[in-house]
Parts: C-alpha cells; structure tokens; sequence
C-alpha cells in the first residue's frame, strides 16, 4: 500500500485567516492527502521586513487557526529550513524520502511563482496544487509558470492523481471562494 501524500503550505499567514483554514480543507480534500504541513515563513523574500508581525505571534495565530484540523502541522519554516521554499523542501525530501509531497499554493501565489528563488527547481521537485482564489483565476492560468509547465498541467478532474505523478506535474482546483486576505486584514488594522 502506498504512502499517502502530504500537501505543503508555505507562507507568512501575516495574518492567518479563515480563508487559510478553508484552503488546507479543500485541499486536502480534492488531493485526498494524508496530512498537511503549514510552514510559516519568518518573511517572504518578495515583501518588505516591516510589514510582518513576530513570528512567534504568528506562529501561535496559525496554529490557533488550524485547531481542531486532523493531521495539519504548524510549523516555522526554520524548522525544516532556510527562508526560501526551495530549499525547504530540499530538507524535506531529504529528512522523508519515501514521503510523497504536494506544494500547495493560491492561485494568487502561482501568478507571481516565476518570481520564486529558484522556481523551476521547485517545479521539479514535488507536484504542485494551486487553489483557486477570487479573481486569480486567469492571472494564474496564463502565468510565466503555468505556460513554461503547460506539459505537466493535470486537469482537475484527476487532481486525486497529482501525488502519484512525476514533477513537473501541477494542477488548478476550482472551489474555493474565499475572500479573506492577509494583506486586507492587515490594511483594516
């Protein structure tokens, strides 16, 4: 019997929100995967230093967000790496050889992925799931990645089958209509 997969979710969750909570049920849902990782970063790369809250305040937020979730770890990405996704799940992959793994990201996220340390490296490592976000829909679809990667694309309707494919191998999932934003929530104060 083989293992079942693990979805990562990386991110500041600066502030963590329902929307996160109802991203890792869906996904974990439509991938039928057997756990999930929620990596929360110390800073995003590609946003400035200040905007964050400590990430211990984070940490604890994202953890109290996620309560209740039936295998879903929250973790500081420090913990199984330096800042960059890459080279998180380079540690990963290495610590858990047998386990196969999906990145899971926000179409959102998936529209600026070609921005990524090393992103292409990233796509040859592990199969990705981006989840639909409002209004990202075509942004994401016709990115720098999803064009470079058009060969890997899985359509939906086999998303179960993304852990059991080769990288590079990603796939959108529709569904998810949640409206909350980090970004949002911070700028309400």
């Amino acid at each position: 019997m083989s293992k079942a997969a693990i979805g990562i979710l990386g991110g500041s969750f600066n502030p963590p929100h329902e929307g996160h909570r109802k991203l890792v049920q869906h996904a974990m849902r439509k991938l039928s995967l057997g756990g999930m990782r929620v990596l929360v970063t110390a800073q995003n790369p590609l946003k400035k230093a200040s905007d964050y809250a400590p990430l211990s305040e984070r940490i604890a937020q994202t953890n109290e967000t996620m309560r209740g979730m039936v295998n879903v770890r929250v973790a500081p990405e420090a913990d199984v790496g330096p800042v960059y996704a890459v080279d998180s799940l380079k540690r990963l992959l290495t610590r858990e050889p047998g386990t196969p793994f999906i990145y899971v990201m926000g179409a959102d996220s998936f529209a600026e992925f070609h921005r990524w340390h090393r992103w292409r490296d990233i796509m040859a490592m592990v199969p990705i799931a981006v989840i639909s976000r409002p209004g990202y829909r075509v942004q994401a679809m016709h990115s720098v990645a999803a064009r470079a990667f058009a060969r890997g694309r899985v359509q939906e309707r086999d998303a179960v089958t993304l852990s059991m494919r080769d990288a590079p191998a990603w796939c959108y999932i529709h569904g998810l209509a949640r409206t909350e934003s980090s970004t949002a929530l911070r700028q309400a104060g």
